[in-house]
């Protein structure tokens, strides 16, 4: 039979009262073995000297990065490119090129273009899709 969650809560709570009280006592440690003192003073000049983060503000500065790039990465995707002209000069036939797709009106990619960079770039987009994927339900969560 499973565990009941009665026991379950009370093991988290006493697990949190722990924590909590080893907390204190690590961070006296700490103190003490980089010389500092309880005193606002050297807290002052430890700010001066360098800026002092939380795992939290860690943490979230590299969510807020990594957003910042998917987003980007998400408006060139929804981007429709826009229709450029040219005309080659050796035959003088007038090409239309999508800026996005790179293809032209009869679908055929221009002279300089190289599959293997295109593929590279589809790769790392499908990278970051993969990443950014969270699956809502797993074959454990469903019931038998």
């Amino acid at each position: 039979m499973g565990r009941t969650n009665k026991s379950r809560k009370r093991r988290e709570e006493n697990s949190k009262a722990k924590k909590a009280r080893y907390e204190v006592k690590e961070l006296a440690r700490l103190k003490k073995t980089l010389g500092i003192m309880d005193t606002d003073e050297d807290m002052k000049e430890i700010a001066e000297v360098a800026t002092v983060k939380t795992a939290k503000e860690l943490k979230m500065e590299k969510k807020t990065k990594e957003e910042e790039e998917l987003t980007h990465e998400l408006q060139e995707q929804r981007e429709k490119g826009e229709n450029v002209t040219v005309v080659n000069e050796k035959t003088g036939k007038v090409h239309v090129y999508n800026t996005k797709t790179l293809k032209d009106q009869h679908g055929s990619y221009p002279p300089w273009y190289k599959p293997k960079k295109t593929a590279k770039r589809i790769r790392k987009i499908n990278h970051s899709r993969m990443k950014r994927f969270k699956q809502t339900w797993t074959v454990t969560n469903v019931p038998l």
